[in-house]
C-alpha cells in the first residue's frame, strides 16, 4: 500500500512540474511591452520622441494612439507597425528589430509640438480582435496663460451698498496664478494695491470703487495676459451747493448754481413756487455734464424784477432716488447813513 501512495504522490508531483512548465514556457514566449517612455513635459515648438520596446513581438501589430477624452476610452490611432496612420508632416514613426530577441523599439517623433498635442498616448500591442496589450504615457505642453474672454466679464455693474464679486479664468500650464490691480495702481478697495486670487470681493461697494480693474494672469510661460474689467456703481442723486444764497440788485443778472453726482446720470430741473421751470426769454436753464457721474445746473435770469426774489430748488432724479436742494435769491440792503 505504501508503494502506491508513494507513486500517486510522485505522480502528482511530476504533473505539477509539467503544468508550471508549460505555463512558464506560453508566459515566456507571450508578447509584452518591457518599456516606455516617462511622462513628458515640454515647450511649443520642441521636438521630442516617445519609445515603446515589446518583446516577443512576432509579427504582432504594434501601434501609437492618443486618447480623446471627449469620446470616452476611445482613441485615435497614429501609426502601425512602421507606418503612420495620419499624414500630419510633424509625425515621424521608426520600428527598430532585433531579430535574436525577437523584440523591436517603436518610436513616434512629433516636431515642433503644439498645444493641441497634450494628452495621452498609448502603445499597444494587438494581440486578437477584442484583446490588445497597452501602456500610457502623458505629453504636457507648456503654453502661456491666457484669461477667458468668454467667461470674464468686460464690465460689472452694482449698486452703492451692495456686494460685488468678479472672477477671472485662465488656462495655462503650468497653471496661471490669478491676481487684480486697479488702473494707475490706484488703492484697491481693501487696501493695498494688489489682490491675490482670481476673485475679487468688494463686501459694501462704495461709488470710489468704480473704475477700472485688472486681472492678471501669468505662470512664468511667456508674458502675462491681462483682462481690463469696468465697475459701474449706480448711487441715488447728491446736490452739492455753492451758494445757497444770492444777493442780486433788481434789473441785474443772476445765476443759481447746483451740482449733483449720481450715476446712472440724474434728469435735473428747477422749481419755483412748485411749479417747474423752463428756458424762456427771460430765463435760461443748462445742464452741464462735467465728469462721468457730475452734472452741473445753472438757472440764469437776464433781468430780475420783484417777483424773482424768493426760494428757489434744484431737483435731481435717477431710477434710484432723487434729491432737491433750496437756493435763496434776495435784494441786497444798503444802508443809509443816519443825519444828526
Amino acid at each position: 500500500m505504501q508503494l502506491i501512495y508513494n507513486l500517486k504522490l510522485l505522480f502528482v508531483i511530476l504533473w505539477a512540474h509539467l503544468i508550471q512548465n508549460a505555463l512558464t514556457a506560453i508566459t515566456s514566449t507571450s508578447p509584452a511591452i518591457s518599456g516606455i517612455t516617462k511622462d513628458i513635459v515640454a515647450n511649443i515648438g520642441e521636438d521630442i520622441e516617445f519609445n515603446c520596446t515589446v518583446q516577443n513581438v512576432g509579427r504582432l501589430s504594434v501601434s501609437w494612439a492618443k486618447r480623446t477624452p471627449k469620446s470616452g476610452s476611445g482613441s485615435v490611432v497614429l501609426s502601425m507597425r512602421s507606418i503612420l496612420s495620419l499624414s500630419d508632416p510633424r509625425y515621424t514613426i521608426v520600428e527598430t528589430k532585433d531579430n535574436k530577441t525577437d523584440s523591436a523599439v517603436y518610436t513616434f517623433k512629433i516636431t515642433k509640438i503644439e498645444t493641441s498635442d497634450t494628452g495621452s498616448y498609448e502603445c499597444q500591442v494587438i494581440v486578437a480582435a477584442t484583446e490588445k496589450i497597452t501602456k500610457t504615457l502623458n505629453l504636457a505642453v507648456k503654453h502661456p496663460a491666457i484669461i477667458s474672454q468668454e467667461r470674464t466679464p468686460k464690465s460689472m455693474v452694482v449698486t452703492e451698498g451692495e456686494s460685488l464679486e468678479i472672477t477671472c479664468y485662465a488656462d495655462g500650464f503650468p497653471q496661471p496664478t490669478l491676481s487684480w490691480e486697479r488702473a494707475h495702481n490706484a488703492i484697491m478697495p481693501a487696501g493695498g494695491q494688489m489682490h491675490l486670487g482670481a476673485t475679487l470681493r468688494i463686501k459694501e461697494v462704495h461709488r470710489l470703487d468704480r473704475g477700472a480693474y485688472y486681472c492678471i494672469a501669468t505662470n512664468g510661460v511667456g508674458q502675462p495676459d491681462r483682462r481690463l474689467v469696468r465697475v459701474e456703481v449706480e448711487f441715488r442723486p447728491q446736490i452739492a451747493i455753492q451758494r445757497p444764497k444770492i444777493a442780486q440788485m433788481l434789473s441785474h443778472a443772476a445765476e443759481l448754481e447746483c451740482t449733483v453726482q449720481a450715476y446712472p446720470a440724474p434728469a435735473v430741473f428747477w422749481y419755483r413756487n412748485g411749479a417747474k421751470l423752463q428756458t424762456d426769454s427771460q430765463r435760461q436753464i443748462s445742464n452741464t455734464a462735467s465728469s462721468h457721474e457730475t452734472t452741473t445746473s445753472v438757472l440764469r435770469i437776464a433781468s430780475i424784477s420783484e417777483s424773482d426774489f424768493g426760494d428757489y430748488y434744484c431737483n435731481a432724479t435717477n431710477k434710484l432716488g432723487h434729491a432737491d436742494a433750496r437756493l435763496h435769491l434776495f435784494q441786497p440792503v444798503i444802508p443809509v447813513p443816519s443825519i444828526f
